[in-house]
């Protein structure tokens, strides 16, 4: 009788199964189904008959018995055993694994009949396989020709119409499976993809207790005697990056209607563009960064670096990177030295005030590819290409773990790659346009901090100093100011040479050398005066200290608070010292009294010099040629124009550039100076 509704044949079926069901039952004798061994040999005999080459059958099950035995590792622990030799030979010419999957996780679908069903599965299997000349020593679940279309047919009909991609990319000209095989002579020389498709496609029966088959099971679904179990771990690998309904769950391998995330993913990040890329890696860097006036992010022009007189960190964009291998080549460098000798068209001046970060090609490629696999994990959960069916738990929790997972990679892989600190210095302060630079390494993974990893490597190299000792503020005066027989220097002078000399110490800010010159001046390193006179009868250096404590409340200095005033060469504060204490001390011996008796004449009385006439207008001029000496201007600035305002005096200062050419200037020369007068606000007059 029927066992199910559905085979009974509608209503009519169930009310006739019901009657003869109460007749028969009292007259039944009791029949106990068919044990899975019993049925094993039922669909083999109905097949093949009963006859059947022992020799034949021996020597082939006792080879495959050996090679499970030799390598119990790869094979599920029964493989080896004697009983399982046994069941070879009771299920020969097929496999003991394909009544095994078919027996108990195909029969759990409501549709599949497990004797009839499998008898009608293994004919058709065994007729493709007899057609086509297959010699293979077993039928295996390796060797079910999924592309025929009775088998492909028998699949769909106890599956779903769904099911129909899912076996057109696991067995088929031109599928996946195929193109893998095809690529290596390696896989194609046993067809390695296909056989494990075919073999994962029967352990994915839906609906049972557990979803797929795992490594041991696969490897004794496809391995035969004389086949590498290597070669089909590997194109295993391969298939399950590449195959979009192939899944790999727990250690377990099975195929689903529904696409694999991790296929789509990789197509997907394969489609990024490299804006989309450079874009994201633009908004982790300045999260990494933040809000700091400090750091310049990914500059691509030189002029979106001011040339200013604080000191800035470039950080050079992920397509200017230093080099892993001595055959790549290093675009980092010569960006920052581009950048370190020139804003736009013109020469920087302050080169003493830059410092670079950059990364290294290979952790750069590495950062590529865990943006492109984050972007891809992104679009699926809220992109705009995300996919919204997202049927079952798994995959959606997938999903979000696959985003926070690659979330963090990026970071990580941004830490890892921008980890080069790279600070010019100059051996030859002769040679103006000669730099070196060469890259420390940071560690910013502990903290995660780039910038202050960075800031800090300088420090620890002294490419960057945060605080100056007085001996070593001396040591470079003595060497490049106080041995060309300057007596005096401005510190604004001073300080514009120290960001703009890349041979002299590169200071994080001028509070350092104030600091410095605030201790130093008590030490007697240096001297400081307000100001000098050169034409004075008297000290020609006014408010000056040497020796002496530079608290504010001591002299009022603020001139100094604002980073103005003179540095004194030591030898000349101490001459100036020295000649106040011996003015003092004659000041100091009292005069003797007139002698009455002493018959004088008169005492002298002073003549006035006649008086001069006023000063009310002074005009000074310097013409220059060809380049402008940038120490002519802070000296004209120094000398000149601090004097006169001093004194109260109205300054006017007017620039003028006039250039001729006896054949006339291009058309193209004169419109560009035109539109730069225009841009600065001058005058253009031409003649």
């Amino acid at each position: 009788l029927p066992e199910s509704a559905a085979e009974a044949g509608g209503d009519t079926g169930l009310y006739a199964l019901s009657r003869l069901d109460s007749i028969l039952g009292r007259i039944e004798a009791i029949w106990e189904p068919l044990e899975v061994h019993e049925a094993f040999e039922v669909v083999r005999r109905r097949l093949f008959g009963t006859e059947i080459d022992e020799t034949e059958r021996d020597r082939v099950c006792e080879a495959f018995s050996r090679m499970y035995s030799n390598s119990r590792r790869d094979y599920p622990q029964e493989a080896g055993e004697r009983n399982y030799l046994e069941r070879m030979k009771a299920c020969y010419p097929i496999h003991p694994e394909i009544f095994d999957r078919l027996y108990s996780d195909w029969s759990a679908i409501h549709r599949f009949q497990r004797t009839r069903g499998v008898l009608r599965m293994m004919a058709h299997c065994v007729s493709r396989l007899y057609l086509d000349g297959d010699s293979s020593p077993l039928i295996m679940p390796a060797n079910l020709p999924l592309a025929d279309p009775g088998l492909s047919g028998e699949f769909i009909s106890i599956l779903s119409e769904q099911w129909r991609p899912v076996l057109s990319e696991a067995d088929s000209d031109g599928s996946r499976t195929d193109m893998i095989d095809r690529s290596s002579q390696r896989y194609g020389r046993v067809g390695a993809s296909r056989r494990l498709a075919r073999a994962i496609i029967l352990g994915s029966a839906p609906g049972g207790a557990i979803t797929g088959i795992d490594d041991g099971r696969v490897h004794l679904a496809v391995v035969q005697p004389g086949h590498g179990v290597s070669t089909y771990n590997d194109a295993l690998r391969q298939m399950t990056g590449d195959l979009y309904y192939l899944y790999n769950s727990d250690g377990r391998y099975y195929f689903h209607v529904e696409e694999n995330l991790n296929k789509v993913v990789a197509d997907r990040a394969d489609s990024m563009s490299e804006r989309e890329i450079r874009a994201e890696i633009d908004r982790v860097m300045k999260e990494a960064v933040g809000r700091r006036s400090d750091v310049i992010l990914f500059p691509y022009n030189s002029d979106e670096i001011p040339d200013v007189d604080a000191v800035r960190l470039v950080i050079l964009p992920p397509d200017k990177s230093l080099s892993n291998r001595a055959r790549e080549t290093d675009d980092a460098t010569p960006e920052a030295m581009s950048i370190l000798q020139n804003r736009a068209d013109a020469s920087r001046v302050r080169k003493n005030t830059l410092l670079f970060l950059a990364p290294r090609k290979d952790e750069v490629r590495n950062l590529y590819r865990a943006v492109r696999n984050y972007l891809a994990w992104s679009s699926i959960q809220s992109g705009d290409r995300r996919i919204e069916n997202l049927e079952g738990n798994n995959r959606r929790r997938q999903v979000v773990d696959s985003v926070r997972q690659y979330e963090s990679e990026v970071r990580a892989a941004l830490i890892n790659a921008y980890r080069w600190a790279m600070a010019p210095f100059q051996t030859d302060p002769q040679n103006s346009s000669k730099f070196d630079m060469n890259p420390w390494p940071i560690n910013a993974r502990d903290t995660g901090q780039i910038v202050e990893s960075a800031f800090d490597k300088f420090i620890e190299e002294e490419a960057l100093v945060d605080s100056l000792s007085p001996s070593a503020l001396d040591a470079m005066l003595q060497q490049y100011i106080w041995n060309s027989d300057r007596d005096h220097i401005g510190i604004d002078e001073l300080w514009d040479m120290m960001t703009s000399q890349v041979y002299m110490h590169r200071l994080r800010n001028k509070s350092v050398l104030m600091d410095c010159l605030q201790r130093g001046v008590p030490e007697s390193k240096f001297g400081y005066a307000e100001g000098y006179q050169p034409n004075a009868d008297a000290d020609q250096y006014t408010d000056m200290r040497f020796g002496e404590s530079m608290d504010a409340g001591c002299f009022g200095i603020s001139d100094f608070e604002r980073g103005r005033g003179l540095l004194v060469n030591p030898e000349m504060a101490r001459l100036v010292k020295e000649e106040q204490a011996k003015r003092t001390r004659d000041d100091d011996v009292p005069t003797p009294p007139p002698d009455p008796d002493d018959p004088v004449s008169p005492p002298d009385v002073p003549v006035p010099p006649p008086a001069r006439p006023a000063v009310t207008r002074i005009v000074v001029n310097k013409s220059f040629q060809g380049d402008i000496d940038l120490n002519d201007i802070s000296l004209l600035n120094e000398e000149i124009i601090r004097n006169l305002d001093a004194d109260g005096g109205q300054i006017t200062i007017s620039v003028t550039v006039s250039a001729t050419k006896r054949d006339g200037f291009s058309e193209n020369i004169a419109r560009s100076v035109r539109e730069n007068s225009a841009q600065l606000g001058l005058e253009f007059e031409p003649m």
